[in-house]
């Protein structure tokens, strides 16, 4: 089979997800956010990846309008109408083929390596699972098999053969943790993001009008914290294979953060504990329900 023949097949098979869905509940959660920077430690942990974000990413100069061009294009790929969807997900893909070069070991490169592109997916299952399990109530098994199922569906609409997704839980898990232990690095980028003083250096929003003495006094307080729940939320895996010092004081710390947070989300309505453009595509499926029928 040619590689558009296996493309245009893998594309018919597409399942978009709906607003029925675990992960319309958890993508586009605020939860889910606290858990994105430890995910994009473990990605850029790749060699392949550490190398295209390195030379190609401006998550350095400029960290506001990068989040926001990942919003728009991942997030759409859950939270859109199903051929938006599909197209989202090829669109994804095919903006993945422009990142490729030569690292600084001399190595070509491409981000649509199949490891390299499935590590960033492989990241969201094991965030998504810890995500209920300090933020909430960990997941019923029945919910487990469900999430992992649409974890595999999503990874697809991303253009993820699926040969190169685990399976079964139990190969993910055989797989997530040799990954960790064999494959990934303390990389340029990873020292990066892992420095005390990154989170202190990020620049006000664009057209903020937030005066930088202030601004300096707010990160002074949310840097300190996002490094904190940055090194907190890492695997137990990842922090001892690279000697992230993390305590028993800090642990208990975290705990007790954990816990507030759960009952700061127990109290908030439903619709705020979504992102606006998860909400957006709620309520857009409470509208018009037929656009969302998989037998449209």
């Amino acid at each position: 089979m040619t590689q558009s023949a296996e493309q245009t097949e893998r594309r018919l098979d597409l399942q978009p997800l709906g607003p029925d869905s675990l992960t319309w509940q958890d993508f586009g959660s605020w939860r889910f956010h606290l858990m994105l920077p430890q995910a994009f430690v473990l990605q850029v942990a790749h060699p392949i990846i550490d190398a295209g974000v390195g030379e190609h990413s401006v998550y350095k100069t400029d960290p506001w309008g990068r989040a926001k061009r990942s919003t728009e294009l991942l997030w759409p790929i859950v939270y859109a109408r199903p051929q938006r969807a599909i197209e989202m997900g090829v669109k994804l893909y095919d903006l993945h083929r422009s990142i490729k070069g030569v690292d600084k070991h001399g190595k070509k490169y491409f981000a649509l390596d199949p490891e390299a592109y499935s590590w960033v997916h492989i990241t969201g299952y094991d965030a998504t699972l810890r995500m209920h399990e300090l933020y909430g109530t960990s997941p019923t098994t029945r919910q487990r098999h469900a999430m992992f199922a649409e974890w595999r569906q999503l990874g697809k609409l991303m253009g993820i053969r699926d040969k190169d997704l685990p399976a079964t839980e139990s190969e993910y898990w055989d797989y997530f943790h040799g990954m960790i232990r064999d494959k990934l690095e303390w990389g340029a980028v990873v020292q990066d993001l892992m420095r005390p003083e990154h989170y202190l250096e990020i620049p006000k929003p664009p057209n903020s009008k937030i005066p930088d003495t202030a601004w300096r006094m707010i990160l002074a307080v949310m840097g300190r914290f996002m490094r904190f729940n940055l090194r907190a939320t890492l695997p137990d895996a990842f922090r001892e294979t690279f000697h992230i010092p993390w305590t028993t004081n800090d642990e208990r710390l975290f705990r007790l953060w954990c816990g507030t947070y759960r009952t700061m989300h127990a109290l908030t309505p439903k619709k705020w504990r979504l992102i606006p453009l998860a909400r957006k595509a709620y309520t857009d499926a409470q509208r018009h329900p037929e656009a969302y029928n998989s037998n449209n």
